[in-house]
């Protein structure tokens, strides 16, 4: 059941995210060319749209065992050291996603009075996003550390 939250969450809601995306770049382009008008608000919600995408994907990215060549550099190594740098590995991921999530909400805490110009929204919820991202990343971690101590699994 986790996995499929985080798969719904990681990788089906970042492409509807990046669908919505387009549609609002289309209809910006549209709109300023054919029907001579401004779509204020396309910016600010494109902005949005990109982000979430971003950092909502990172987590289908680490569902997949796709963080950045965390995989190449394990497979390289002897049969025997393989599961213990994995877990190092997965340790190491969720160090860095627990600085991330530190920072986003430094900027949540000092930008809460921002907004897009169009929308009003408040520019922290980019942030908010992120810290979401990485908390779903830190979950995806855990459960693959779990796996692997289960003997289910030993990929990066």
């Amino acid at each position: 059941m986790i996995r499929r939250l985080l798969e719904l969450v990681g990788s089906v809601l970042p492409v509807f995210l990046i669908a919505f995306l387009v549609l609002v770049v289309a209809a910006d382009v549209f709109a300023r060319n054919i029907l001579r008008v401004p779509f204020y608000a396309a910016h600010d919600l494109a902005i949005l749209a990109f982000s979430a995408s971003v950092w909502l994907g990172l987590i289908g990215a680490a569902l997949y065992g796709q963080l950045f060549g965390i995989g190449f550099f394990v497979e390289l190594l002897p049969e025997r050291l393989r599961r213990v740098v994995v877990v190092l590995s997965h340790i190491i991921v969720i160090i860095i996603a627990v600085a991330v999530i530190q920072a986003a909400i430094a900027q949540i805490t000092t930008a809460r009075f921002t907004t897009f110009l169009a929308l009003g929204w408040p520019k922290w919820i980019v942030a908010a996003i992120l810290a979401v991202g990485m908390g779903g990343i830190i979950i995806v971690q855990l459960v693959a550390i779990v796996e692997i101590f289960r003997g289910e699994g030993a990929d990066a």
